[in-house]
């Protein structure tokens, strides 16, 4: 069984995940500000030249095997907004973890939405935690 999980990384020198979620009403997750400094991690006491956070779009723990086709369309309504307030690299990532082999599909249509948006897309394939 694979479980797929679909986010869009938002960052960027002047991007603010609070600003950006109180202005847009979105759920930013694992966000840092601009001049944050994390106490772990590869940055661990260093202040951070951008903020950043996760738009989580699908979680097939929460939704098994939801569609990514209407999460796509509310980022791509988004995105003008994330960009205007400082999201100046934007990136989709989708991790596979599976049980067995990697193997996952997305429909003509999913492919477009994604295609549409512009965006690049990182893939991920990881077995999954027992």
């Amino acid at each position: 069984m694979n479980r797929r999980f679909l986010y869009c990384v938002l960052q960027g020198p002047a991007f603010s995940p609070a600003r950006a979620a109180e202005r847009t009403g979105l759920a930013l997750v694992d966000a840092n500000e601009p001049g944050d400094v994390p106490p772990s991690g590869r940055y661990a006491g260093k202040a951070l030249a951008d903020g950043s956070a996760l738009l989580v779009l699908l979680d097939d723990d929460l939704i098994p095997g939801g569609s990514i086709l209407e999460p796509l369309r509310e980022l791509k309504g988004a995105l003008p907004g994330l960009r205007a307030l400082g999201a100046t690299q934007v990136t989709l990532s989708l991790v596979v973890a599976w049980t067995g082999d990697c193997h996952f599909s997305l429909s003509p249509g999913e492919l477009a939405e994604i295609a549409a948006l512009g965006l690049p897309l990182e893939v991920s394939c990881h077995p999954a935690a027992t």
